[in-house]
């Protein structure tokens, strides 16, 4: 239930609001945060893509990695990464995926090559 809370809250604003308007800084992260338990890592993100799969409301890359993100109480260790690119025919096309540590944990996109242009924590 918090997954499509999230999901449905994050598709709502940002059919309301910019983008941009979630890059602005809120509340910095303690200096001393607690390490990102790799059970609360698993459950969240595979609620998300469960959510996003079953219910036929249109869940983007960007709505699910800010969920994704929010669920994970926005730990400094989690990034949201948005990235572009041009395909054969000249198409423009951007996408947006979350990394844990280095390690792309939400929409990893293996068939595409996606010019990193946002690193976003």
């Amino acid at each position: 239930m918090k997954a499509f809370g999230a999901l449905a809250t994050y598709k709502g604003l940002l059919l309301i609001f910019p983008f941009n308007t979630f890059l602005k800084p809120t509340r910095k992260p303690a200096q001393s945060a607690e390490a990102l338990s790799a059970e609360l890592l698993t459950d969240s993100v595979w609620a998300i893509q469960v959510v996003s799969a079953r219910i036929p409301l249109g869940f983007t890359c960007l709505v699910q990695a800010l969920s994704a993100k929010r669920l994970l109480h926005n730990h400094p260790d989690v990034r949201i990464c948005i990235g572009v690119q041009k395909n054969e025919q000249q198409a423009f096309s951007a996408h947006a995926w979350v990394v844990h540590k280095d390690k792309i944990i939400l929409g990893e996109q293996a068939s595409q090559v996606f010019e990193p242009i946002l690193d976003w924590n």
